[in-house]
């Protein structure tokens, strides 16, 4: 039970042993250091930095620890940055054993403009249609998103391609807290003027993807449209009121006919037979008479 509790405390000895120690500035003129066990950094840096704004140059100091992306490898290099109205040059060291980054650094100088020019930002207008003259090892053009305060605007200029690296891999361009924070990895050119904010071409290496297409049997639906049939049954009825009644008009007239017809018929029998009865009545008369 006692190792196992003692195997968490060992180990955190163990890693802290290995963990790499590095000098850092105590204040923003580093005019004190301390050791810093590092993290995650595998370096140590040491930089001296030459900040020019609005034609004031501020040197700075920076000691830390420092990760792969600002110190790619053991060594000296220059880094340098130029913004409308500000640029910065700095010289930094990298090294990668304890407090090997003790050592202050010379300032470095200005350097002379190169044949480079970028597109920047106006902080007074906010258009970014100027431009500004590269110098020394600034090769790159970027353009990146930076936060002042409470206010967000793409920042353009000039960048070294090992500062331009260096901001991919962090995430923001390094040494630059006094001009604001940088909110987007810039997106860096090789020619002049390639930094617009319309036309800016960001390469992104992407892994190839194979696309397997499956071909689908195209299936064809046949829909048969099937007239609707109404068939409509018209029954002739006779109109049994109308013949009817013509009927009824007909025989009354025949009855009527016939009854004209018999009363014609009879007047005259009547009168025929009347008058025979008075004949045959007169020869019985005289038949009487003559043999009485």
């Amino acid at each position: 039970m006692k190792l196992i509790l003692s195997l968490p405390l060992i180990w955190t000895l163990f890693s802290t042993a290995g963990a790499l120690v590095c000098q850092t500035c105590t204040d923003t003129r580093c005019s004190t250091t301390a050791p810093q066990t590092c993290s995650t950094e595998t370096m140590c840096i040491t930089a001296s930095i030459l900040a020019t704004a609005a034609g004031a140059a501020a040197p700075q100091t920076y000691k830390a620890c420092a990760s792969s992306s600002l110190c790619p490898a053991t060594g000296f290099q220059t880094l340098s940055v130029s913004l409308a109205g500000f640029r910065a040059i700095l010289s930094a060291q990298c090294c990668n054993s304890d407090n090997c980054n003790s050592e202050t650094l010379p300032t470095p100088i200005p350097q002379p403009t190169n044949t480079l020019q970028c597109l920047t930002c106006d902080a007074t207008t906010s258009q970014c249609t100027s431009s500004v003259q590269c110098t020394g090892v600034q090769d790159r053009c970027f353009i990146a998103t930076m936060t002042t305060g409470s206010t967000t605007a793409p920042v353009l200029g000039c960048a070294s391609s090992n500062l331009c690296a260096a901001a991919s891999g962090l995430g923001a361009l390094p040494f630059m807290q006094n001009v604001g924070t940088i909110i987007s990895r810039p997106v860096c050119c090789g020619t002049s003027l390639c930094n617009s904010v319309l036309t800016t071409t960001t390469t992104t290496m992407t892994p190839k993807t194979t696309t397997t297409t499956t071909m689908t049997p195209k299936t064809t639906t046949t829909t048969t449209m099937t007239p609707k049939t109404t068939t409509t049954t018209t029954t002739m009825t006779p109109k049994t009121t109308t013949t009817t009644t013509t009927a009824r008009k007909t025989t009354a007239a025949a009855a009527t006919t016939m009854s004209a017809t018999q009363s014609a018929t009879t007047k005259p029998t009547s009168a025929a037979c009347s008058v025979r009865l008075v004949i045959i009545h007169l020869l019985l008369g005289l038949l009487v008479f003559t043999f009485f």
